[in-house]
């Protein structure tokens, strides 16, 4: 794609569209988001025995970018990050307790949704976009169920906590005997449908958020049993893996925490099946909003883009939970299909953020650009996955502790000056720091210069919220 400009690279790609398409002004977008999911998904090979079918399809018809990670590692300021274009370092919002409307660098952002409702599209969305305290209402014309309850109700076994784990609130796992028309995101699932069913006379921007594969791992019997625990394939890890770890990382990590009480209550192998059965009772629902897609007069002009929020940890770095700036924390899904300009099947190895996903669909709808965005277009990739791309991924967990996630490269800096340095090429597990050797000090000089220059002050927080897991 070298030496084109962008218009005529537009136009090139556009001439492989189906007849039906609409001009490129003219496209719809279908916008899901999946909460808690990593890279266990068959496309991106992060798990040897996950079932993800549909996400795996919807990757066989567009762009999977295998490279891809958060703005921060947790849900309220990962997706205020890329709904507004701010990252959490200029805005102030590092945690779950931060509304961004409250912060001043974000307080009149125009979100991403606003974006396109300004351009004329029907704007609706269902289910978790934006962090559940702060649904955001401005950004909508309709949501589901309500612009103030984003979130269906699940169904609850009779006995919590369901592991045995004491005080395990929601970290907890186990099968219900319900059926998936009873589950929050089934609701969800269905009412998209149910947008895509009926007849436009605008293009829409339509948001499809999914809970699971959040806490708790509730989801209906039948995902438990795809996973028999006595066979499910437990994560690779090293026991002494934070022997080479500042102290701040293993402040992150809390071995103390939530994993001794996994191996002291025996439940590491339960665990990872109800991440795995959350996992596959998810990609059922966004298969059902794909085939309501694909049954649809809107298959051909509308542009799908997948994301999840962060990534997780199931015992790495002897971690569980997001709350951390390693490989499994930052890592997310991100798939972009877009009728035309995608091809079937490419993959990208590129480090792309999230971030960049506001900037990426303002170009493809040829939206007016907004000023200020942080992240940058995906647009060249799109046609060319292996286009030249000099730009790393950040990723910022709480105030002035950062990573930056090259090609092929992780460096961490913390607030109090530590760090951490991994090579993707020789250790993707990230088992060895090299921070301290002489012969990576230029490798951390050139990777330190896309570090954000400043930590805004924390945003206020609301009060009677708890900082993490919500």
């Amino acid at each position: 794609m070298q030496g084109l400009r962008r218009r005529e690279v537009l136009a090139a790609l556009a001439g492989a569209a189906v007849a039906a398409a609409r001009p490129v002004s003219r496209r719809n977008v279908l916008f899901i988001a999946i909460d808690d999911l990593n890279d266990w998904v068959g496309c991106l090979g992060g798990h040897p025995d996950v079932k993800t079918p549909h996400l795996d399809r919807l990757a066989a018809r567009g762009l999977l970018f295998t490279n891809a990670h958060c703005a921060a590692p947790l849900c309220n300021p990962s997706r205020a990050a890329l709904m507004t274009g701010i990252r959490p370092s200029r805005s102030g919002v590092y945690d779950n307790r931060q509304p961004f409307r409250k912060a001043a660098p974000a307080r009149e952002a125009v979100t991403l949704a606003q974006h396109f409702m300004a351009q004329g599209y029907r704007v609706v969305g269902g289910g978790k976009i934006f962090h559940g305290a702060f649904p955001d209402p401005a950004s909508w014309q309709e949501y589901f169920p309500s612009q103030t309850q984003n979130k269906p109700p699940d169904p609850v076994p009779p006995k919590r906590p369901a592991n045995g784990i004491p005080n395990a609130a929601q970290f907890d796992w186990a099968p219900l005997e319900a059926p998936d028309s009873a589950m929050g995101d089934w609701k969800v699932a269905e009412w998209a449908r149910s947008e895509l069913a009926r007849k436009h006379d605008r293009p829409f921007f339509l948001a499809v958020g999914f809970f699971r594969p959040h806490l708790p791992w509730y989801v209906p019997r039948k995902y438990f049993e795809m996973y028999p625990a006595e066979r499910v394939t437990l994560p690779a890890v090293k026991d002494d893996d934070l022997d080479d770890i500042p102290p701040m990382g293993r402040k992150f990590a809390r071995p103390e925490g939530d994993h001794r009480n996994v191996l002291r209550y025996g439940q590491w192998r339960q665990a990872v099946q109800g991440y795995l059965a959350s996992i596959s009772f998810v990609d059922a629902q966004v298969g059902r909003v794909l085939e309501a897609l694909e049954g649809s007069p809107h298959a051909g002009d509308t542009t799908v883009v997948l994301w999840s929020d962060h990534g997780w940890h199931l015992g790495e770095k002897l971690h569980w939970r997001k709350f951390a700036l390693w490989e499994e924390a930052t890592h997310n899904v991100l798939i972009i299909a877009a009728p035309g300009l995608t091809r079937p099947g490419s993959r990208c190895s590129r480090p792309v953020s999230l971030m960049d996903i506001y900037p990426t669909l303002v170009e493809l709808c040829e939206l007016p650009r907004r000023p200020r965005l942080e992240g940058v277009s995906l647009a060249p990739l799109l046609g060319d996955p292996q286009a030249v791309w000099e730009r790393p991924a950040v990723t910022t967990y709480l105030r002035g502790n950062h990573s930056v996630r090259s090609e092929r490269w992780r460096y961490i800096r913390y607030r109090d000056g530590s760090e951490e340095l991994y090579d993707h090429l020789n250790d993707d597990l990230e088992w060895h720091n090299l921070a301290a050797r002489p012969e990576c000090h230029a490798v951390k000089q050139e990777l330190s210069r896309w570090l954000p220059h400043f930590d805004a002050p924390d945003a206020p927080h609301e009060s009677g919220l708890p900082g993490a897991e919500a």
